[in-house]
């Protein structure tokens, strides 16, 4: 076999070290498959395409497969930009923050903001897992206006608190903005003899002297607890009355707030047993 060398044709059109490129062909069966579509509409059996809502106010021709999906797109996140920007019908004006340090406590979220915005914010909430004082790593800021709340998110997104870097946002979670279904659980069974109630959602300053106070009206109070773990409240506790009748007026007290956190209540088995 003879060696090639670059004397032969093929390599005189190299340029630059690079072979020359090959023609893209065009995309086979394109025409067959227009053919085909302009015969379906002739025979009824396909309709035409309908121009979108941006192109009949705009007054073009509709456009479909790629670049009317990318139209649709473009609208929804349109409307989702509207809610987001302040949006009257959305109502929302509740910070999201994740990434959260699992120690961190709502006074550490506080602190977070500063001294300029401590008068805006109105509620700040750090959801707990229910066997342990460790949070779930996200939280809630309820701030005063719409406004305040994005000049807050693009001021303090991507902060670092507690050797962690937090994700702000605008809230949609259904109980930030006003629905309180979270905490409308069924109740569990009544034990006989019932005498005590659990009471969960409990912020951790809460002591067992100001879980009698909020229950005072509901009857006589025997005694408080707090459930403790690792040194620090667990985030629930249990109310035990002297009276049996008690327990019914204590857990129409679900939706309440401790510390300006609400807390849910349900029947509980009695101490003693």
């Amino acid at each position: 076999a003879r060696r090639i060398s670059m004397e032969d044709e093929p390599f005189l059109k190299i340029k630059d070290g690079a072979l020359p490129k090959k023609k893209k062909k065009s995309k086979p069966g394109r025409k067959r498959r227009e053919a085909m579509r302009k015969w379906r509409e002739s025979q009824g059996l396909e309709t035409k395409t309908q121009p979108t809502m941006g192109a009949q106010k705009a007054g073009k021709k509709g456009v479909t497969g790629k670049k009317a999906k990318r139209q649709r797109v473009k609208g929804q996140l349109k409307t989702i930009n509207e809610i987001e920007n302040g949006d009257e019908k959305s109502g929302t004006s509740t910070i999201m923050i994740s990434g959260l340090n699992f120690d961190a406590t709502e006074e550490d979220v506080r602190n977070f903001f500063g001294d300029e915005c401590a008068e805006s914010i109105i509620e700040v909430s750090v959801p707990l897992y229910k066997d342990g004082p460790r949070n779930r790593g996200v939280a809630f800021v309820k701030v005063d206006t719409n406004k305040k709340m994005h000049e807050m998110i693009q001021q303090f997104d991507k902060k670092e608190l507690m050797d962690r870097y937090l994700d702000l946002r605008v809230s949609t979670a259904k109980r930030t903005t006003g629905d309180d279904s979270y905490f409308a659980k069924e109740l569990s069974e009544k034990p006989e003899m019932c005498r005590t109630v659990g009471v969960f959602n409990l912020c951790w300053k809460v002591t067992e002297e100001k879980l009698a106070t909020h229950f005072k009206d509901c009857g006589e109070v025997f005694a408080t607890r707090i459930v403790e773990k690792n040194g620090r409240s667990a985030g629930y506790g249990y109310v035990e009355f002297v009276g049996m009748n008690s327990v019914d007026n204590a857990v129409k007290l679900t939706g309440t707030k401790i510390n300006r956190r609400p807390i849910r209540v349900d029947y509980a088995p009695n101490w003693n047993e």
